[in-house]
């Protein structure tokens, strides 16, 4: 026992590379981490607790903030209450749309990602090509993105060349409101599928392949395996993609922006937050109005996750 205890400490000895190595390496990841800490307290932990701050002060006319006291402490949250009051048909059309992309997000696009991870995860034919296909919109910033999509159904892209041999006016797709919202929808699922399929798939890699060999040696159809096997075992990621597709209530903003241009019927609530931010040089007010929005939405988030953890069990594997 002494020979072995006394050889390990000589090998160690013996090998300063491998210490120094192991060294190099501790200090690249911490630096590669302190990045991505560092951006997440300034960008939305510093964000997040300035528009709170914001929401209880008021701004004066040499460009400061003071703090409100007294009975107008919550002046902010009263010009909220009368702003629906009287624009009540501005909000009802703001909270449908937002509403739509909650429907979108979680029972059109997961469920689709959710039959084309099964599929990459059976290993089909170039399953490889698919998962590159659908990891590109992830990774394209969107403003390319929404000017490859428009140019794609346009008069002179493909899709839109093909609409006009259909019968359909691709011209016409982004003119009314109605038309340009199924169009900002339907660009919402395909550019939406490739960040849930990466997830999905990483989460049914996970899955344990004896379960797998155990089902196709007892002759388990596929379907059957995808609903009884895969996705009990995947719950906890479609839940947390489902959470992720509630939150695009508040979140989606920039796809109506892009896409609709300047059509008010298309605003949602992050689209009316947007344009209140950039209209007015003060911020309290729309950081009152995320604020509001942020309490009403983080309970139904908190107890929907809840409820959807108890359709299935915890599985440790």
């Amino acid at each position: 026992m002494t020979r072995i205890v006394e050889a390990n400490n000589t090998s160690s000895k013996k090998n300063p590379r491998r210490r120094r190595f192991i060294k190099a390496s501790t200090i690249f990841v911490i630096v590669m981490l302190s990045y991505s800490v560092l951006h997440f307290l300034v960008m939305w932990v510093g964000v997040n607790f300035n528009s709170i701050l914001l929401s209880f002060k008021s701004y004066n006319r040499n460009g400061t903030y003071s703090w409100l006291s007294g009975p107008n402490f919550f002046e902010n949250f009263q010009l909220i209450f009368e702003g629906i009051k009287l624009d009540v048909d501005f909000r009802r059309s703001m909270l449908t749309s937002s509403l739509a992309y909650f429907i979108v997000s979680c029972f059109v696009t997961l469920p689709i990602a959710l039959i084309f991870s099964y599929f990459i995860f059976k290993k089909i034919l170039a399953n490889g090509f698919f998962k590159v296909i659908f990891f590109l919109p992830s990774i394209i910033p969107l403003i390319i993105l929404t000017t490859i999509y428009t140019i794609t159904v346009g008069n002179n892209g493909p899709v839109g060349q093909l609409l006009d041999l259909m019968g359909i006016q691709s011209a016409n797709l982004f003119v009314t409101p109605k038309s340009t919202e199924i169009m900002t929808w339907i660009f919402c699922v395909w550019a939406g599928i490739g960040y849930d399929v990466i997830l999905l798939t990483a989460g049914m890699s996970r899955i344990p392949r004896d379960i797998l060999e155990s089902c196709k040696m007892d002759g388990v159809p596929s379907f059957k395996e995808f609903i009884r096997i895969v996705i009990p075992l995947t719950w906890s990621t479609i839940t947390t993609l489902f959470v992720f597709g509630m939150m695009s209530v508040f979140t989606v903003f920039l796809q109506p922006f892009y896409l609709g241009a300047n059509q008010k019927e298309m605003w949602t609530i992050g689209t009316h937050i947007f344009f209140e931010s950039k209209s007015n040089r003060a911020l309290n007010a729309p950081a009152a109005l995320g604020l509001f929005y942020s309490l009403i939405g983080a309970p139904i988030i908190v107890g929907t996750r809840s409820l959807l953890n108890k359709f299935f069990g915890e599985v440790s594997y």
